[in-house]
């Protein structure tokens, strides 16, 4: 009979736990964990008790994430753990740092939560999700301008506009997308434009102003016909009409605004627009496209 019972258990498949009726156990920990953070701040003190709940809190979502595949949970978790840490940042006092700098440090670690549910996405879920990239590439880049810039209009237009750019483009040339290619490079060309043509002493007048940022613009469109060989075998013409257009009227305007700068000026430009061209042509050597 004992042996009879035996043959019976073993042949029963294991018990499963339901995650669903874990995770309340997980969150009460959590819940008692800040109840008695707080608690004991009242009592020593330390001025960063508290300040650790949320890193602490978030972390435990990103461990119950990976335990249970979740994908709500990882996002929570980088979320609270990136806002976590950047408030301790923010609010420590043993950090001799300014305003302006805490805010800096602030975005950059939420910014990091972002990235940390990319990074997670592949252990909790088949398939690495890339979308947060785009929010945390962006708080990034608003981040180091609080961080290294005097936080003009410029600085930030620099930062956003061409840090989105460079994300949307990584992400294009990363996964073969032509359809983020396109923003990515039109993107990264405008920020630094806007930025060299009024943020800078480069050009004197508004004239010479306006055609630095549309030959700079024009740039982009280069970068069009670079990037495709990433997705595609065969030559794009068409980014050549818009950007030889825009060239040829920001050098007018340039010229016009400022001739004694204007051989300078053309020539830099052409020097990069022949830098892009050679990296065509090498990448078309390669046939990076395979």
């Amino acid at each position: 009979m004992e042996k009879f019972q035996e043959e019976i258990v073993s042949e029963m498949p294991p018990i499963r736990t339901n995650p669903r009726r874990e995770f309340p156990y997980i969150l009460g920990i959590g819940f008692i964990s800040v109840g008695l953070a707080i608690f004991l701040e009242q009592f020593l003190k330390t001025g960063w008790l508290v300040l650790v709940i949320l890193p602490i809190s978030g972390a435990v979502f990103l461990v119950e994430a990976n335990r249970t595949k979740k994908l709500g949970l990882l996002i929570a978790g980088g979320l609270i753990f990136g806002a976590g840490v950047g408030g301790f940042l923010f609010f420590s006092s043993s950090l001799s740092l300014s305003l302006e700098q805490r805010v800096g440090w602030l975005i950059l670690a939420f910014s990091a939560g972002w990235a940390l549910i990319t990074a997670g996405s592949g252990w909790v879920t088949s398939k690495r999700v890339w979308w947060p990239m785009i929010p945390g590439g962006i708080l990034f880049f608003v981040g180091l301008c609080f961080l290294i810039t005097p936080l003009r209009v410029v600085d930030f237009v620099l930062f956003v506009v061409g840090g989105v750019g460079l994300v949307l483009l990584t992400w294009g040339v990363f996964w073969r997308i032509f359809g983020l290619i396109i923003p990515g490079s039109l993107l990264v060309a405008i920020g630094p434009g806007i930025y060299f043509a009024w943020g800078t002493d480069m050009a004197v007048n508004a004239l010479s102003k306006t055609g630095m940022m549309i030959a700079i613009f024009a740039l982009g469109w280069g970068l069009i016909i670079l990037f495709s060989r990433v997705v595609t075998t065969k030559f794009i013409w068409w980014p050549l009409i818009p950007g030889g257009v825009m060239a040829v009227v920001g050098w007018g305007l340039y010229i016009g605004g400022d001739p004694g700068n204007a051989p300078s000026f053309i020539a830099n430009t052409g020097s990069i627009g022949l830098i892009i061209f050679g990296l065509y042509l090498l990448l078309l050597r390669k046939g990076i496209h395979h």
